[in-house]
């Protein structure tokens, strides 16, 4: 957590002196900053000996490590940067098990949404082209030649073609992160003297020992490159669509609370050492540090003192075997899923619905009334100096009134919301909680007469869908929220649709809605649990023909109106699909009705609580996933008007909604494997031939221990669009831009203050834009989106001439495996032809 920052820091542009190295952790390596200093690192490369002697050296560390007493409670140890990348550059690969992995991983990734998007980039969207299919295919030939040896380098160069896409919903969650990551000594602020000048960077503890006496010196420059180039390259890999998103994440925030991308590394920085060249003249070189993996019941590395024990012991496991259950590898794939889980995402509604089945017997299943499901005047993470008039129990949500902290008569109220799932997969009852606080909180808005309302949405990485349209509903009762949803084709996913809308047809749908009886779920017999089961994996997919209604909200009269597929872009496509918020099963929640829907029906004849012209919505550009259709309602239906903070120091109009677009992510093991599994266990095919098409399009269980790979299942396409482009690939600026400063970035109620005096003070002028003479709106007359850089800017391509542009001209052993999409859309030489 920061600390105050004081009125000596509004004058950062005026120099001093330098200070010690600052400490963000208490084992960070320390060094003076010697002035004049002008060492530079090299890129690192271990020696034979290094790659002998990096895993050993590890266990010599883990071994003194473990008489310590924090030993006890401790879940990670630091070591040297150095003997870290040895022990990770020492472990081996089988070539056999990784073709076979890369294998599968190709076949899934075709399910990827925008594939053909990526490849070809539409005009002015700030996307590289990035052909993933030909990208996998380049590492499979490089792995079967013998150019790559070391699985840290396959893991590395996938993780870098898939991070390349900017895409939130497509990545692999590795082992070896989990295992050792590495961190700078200290963390960064990105900081302006008044948010509307450019920013400045600055080490976070030289900020915080700020003084009357004392003011921190800027940084200039990163390993002799020039600070704002050498962040850009830093974050190019990072997830989001923005450049100034991902510029964002470089820095230490307090909503929410992170240290940050410089400080955090989950791969090897490329050097054990770093030099930061500061204003005031002095140049200094700082070593990177590293974490490994502590079990505080055995040590793992006690065995695991080579790259081949690494390899033999972690990687090298099936998880579907018994064998591997309980082992050091399950758990590290336990910690890989759970900090991956932290990216908030969208499909978490399915385990909850199917906890909530396992608990139909034992009475814990029925939702407590609303009091058990909120607090009132409690702390909330985000906000350390006020607390929020109300959060729910799991503390998503908190909702302020500006008048109790501020001790005046401000008619403004506010809802902070940094994500749309709970951080703890296992919270109570997340979606009625929220729903019942935002209830409760906007009734008491009404009820004191608030006028003006700020949504920050800052970090907010997504979570359930549901919740998503529910917040929209309650402060837009009687507006039908549009999101027009499509589905890549795929011969897989036609098997799939085509299996889920004979199982779960109208008919099966109207008797399981009349078992659940508007319950919980408490009455079904096993036979209807396992009906609900499918007909919620069903719904996840989005791949039935029941459960869905078209871009009009109709149902679908034949399975051709809804499958399709639609020739667009050079690719196959389902028709455009919308939810079905009147039906529980295609909303995928047992007894949660979005408001206006179902039992809350009546909601709609609400007038509501705030003008869309006294709405402002707050962004950090991080906004993802469900926060994007989130964002979308509010922006394109409502015209709200939008404020986004931080960003590259260039005084340049920034996106508002820089994460990822796309409407939905579906896993390889927690969802598509079990689609798969759903048709096999209920349908047998005809023929040994269609056997053999099943075995080459469905993907199969990775034989490697890789806790989870994910792809985007569903485009989000505006209505409006003739061109039916995916949301992803438009960059839509904010009305207005700021820069955090020292306090704004500290305290949220400084940033809610200010953003207040610009939208209804006398504070007029933003960094960029206006929010009293917002120009900028979502689209054109007729909502079409319109990009930054669509009046003839090159818009926000990075240019960089390492980033991947890969053609993909041979193909995974053709023999057995069928390509379809990319290389024939394109036109691209030696593909097979798509069914």
């Amino acid at each position: 957590m920061l600390g105050k920052a004081t009125a000596a820091l509004l004058g950062l542009g005026s120099l001093a002196r330098a200070v010690a190295v600052p400490q963000d952790n208490a084992s960070a390596t320390t060094s003076a900053r010697v002035p004049n200093s002008t060492s530079s690192p090299g890129s690192y490369v271990p020696s034979a000996a290094d790659l002998a002697s990096g895993c050993a050296n590890i266990g010599r560390v883990a071994a003194s490590f473990a008489r310590t007493p924090e030993s006890r409670t401790a879940t990670s140890f630091q070591v040297d940067s150095k003997i870290a990348y040895d022990c990770l550059a020492s472990i081996p690969l089988e070539k056999e098990p990784a073709l076979d992995f890369l294998f599968e991983l190709s076949k899934f990734v075709q399910f990827q949404s925008t594939i053909t998007y990526l490849a070809r980039p539409p005009a002015n969207s700030g996307q590289d082209p990035m052909d993933i299919l030909g990208g996998l295919t380049d590492i499979y030939n490089s792995v079967d030649s013998g150019s790559i040896t070391s699985w840290n380098e396959l893991e590395t160069r996938v993780d870098a073609l898939l991070s390349g896409c900017h895409e939130g919903h497509l990545y692999v969650a590795w082992p070896l992160p989990s295992l050792i990551n590495f961190r700078s000594p200290f963390s960064l602020m990105d900081l302006s003297p008044d948010g509307k000048q450019a920013s400045r960077v600055y080490v976070a503890s030289d900020v915080r020992a700020s003084s009357s006496t004392f003011r921190p010196s800027e940084i200039t420059q990163i390993d002799g490159e020039d600070v704002v180039t050498a962040i850009e390259r830093l974050t190019y890999y990072e997830a989001s669509q923005s450049p100034d998103t991902r510029w964002n994440a470089a820095f230490q925030s307090q909503n929410p609370p992170k240290l940050g991308s410089f400080y955090a590394r989950p791969r090897y920085p490329g050097a054990n050492t770093f030099t930061l060249t500061f204003q005031n003249g002095t140049t200094t070189e700082y070593r990177y540090t590293a974490t490994a993996l502590w079990q505080s019941e055995s040590n793992i590395w006690s065995v695991l003192t080579t790259g081949q024990a690494i390899w033999d012991r972690v990687i090298n496991v099936d998880p579907n075997t018994r064998s591997s259950r309980g082992s050091g590898a399950s758990r590290l794939r336990t910690r890989a899923l759970e900090e991956f889980r932290k990216r908030k995402l969208n499909n978490e509604q399915l385990d909850e619905t199917f906890r909530r089945l396992e608990k139909r017997q034992s009475g814990s299943n029925t939702p407590p009334p609303q009091s058990q499901l909120v607090r009132y005047n409690s702390t909330f993470p985000d906000t350390p100096r006020v607390r929020p008039y109300i959060q729910d129990i799991n503390q998503v949500v908190g909702g302020y009134f500006m008048a109790d902290y501020a001790g005046d008569d401000s008619k403004t109220a506010i809802i902070d919301i940094t994500g749309f799932a709970p951080d703890d997969p296992n919270g109570r009852f997340p979606t009625h909680a929220v729903q019942a606080a935002v209830e409760l909180f906007l009734a008491e808005a009404q009820r004191r007469g608030m006028q003006q309302l700020i949504i920050d949405v800052r970090g907010n990485g997504g979570g359930y869908v549901n919740m998503g349209y529910d917040l929209y509903k309650q402060l837009f009762p009687n507006s039908d929220p549009y999101s027009g949803n499509r589905i890549r084709y795929h011969p897989a996913s036609l098997r799939i649709a085509e299996a889920f809308t004979q199982l779960i047809d109208q008919d099966v749908i109207n008797g399981l809605i009349q078992a659940i009886g508007g319950g919980m779920g408490e009455n079904l017999s096993n036979a209807q649990a396992n009906a609900y089961q499918v007909a919620s994996y069903a719904s996840l997919s989005g791949l039935d023909q029941f459960l869905n209604l078209d871009k009009d909200g109709n149902k679908f009269n034949t399975f051709n109106d809804f499958f399709g597929p639609q020739n667009i872009y050079g690719d196959k496509f389902t028709s455009i699909l919308t939810y079905d918020l009147n039906n529980l099963l295609a909303v995928g929640d047992l007894s949660y009705d979005v408001t206006g829907y179902g039992d809350r029906a009546s909601y709609r004849n609400r007038s509501p609580p705030f003008t869309p012209e006294n709405v402002i919505l707050v962004t950090d550009g991080v906004c993802a996933s469900t926060c994007g259709i989130f964002s979308e309602f509010l922006r394109n239906q409502q015209r709200i008007r939008t404020v986004v903070v931080g960003g590259r120091p260039n005084g340049e109009p920034s996106a508002a909604v820089g994460g990822t677009r796309g409407a939905q992510v579906i896993q390889h093991t927690a969802h598509m494997l079990n689609f798969v599994q759903i048709v096999e266990n209920n349908f047998t095919p005809r023929d040994a031939a269609e056997q053999q098409e099943w075995n080459n399009i469905f993907p199969r269980p990775f034989k490697l221990n890789i806790p989870e790979a994910a792809v985007n299942w569903k485009d989000n396409i505006r209505r409006a669009d003739p061109t039916e482009t995916p949301l992803q690939f438009y960059l839509e600026a904010a009305d207005c831009r700021l820069y955090y400063t020292p306090q704004t970035l500290s305290f949220s109620h400084e940033l809610w203050a200010q953003v207040d005096r610009l939208a209804w003070g006398n504070e007029t002028d933003c960094a960029v834009g206006s929010l009293k003479n917002a120009t900028v709106v979502t689209g054109d007359a007729n909502g079409v989106p319109i990009s930054i850089g669509s009046n003839g800017d090159t818009g926000f391509n990075s240019g960089y001439g390492d980033t991947p542009q890969l053609t993909g001209d041979k193909i995974i052993d053709t023999a057995k495996f069928i390509w379809y999409g990319v290389r024939n859309s394109l036109g691209a030489s030696g593909g097979r032809r798509g069914y």
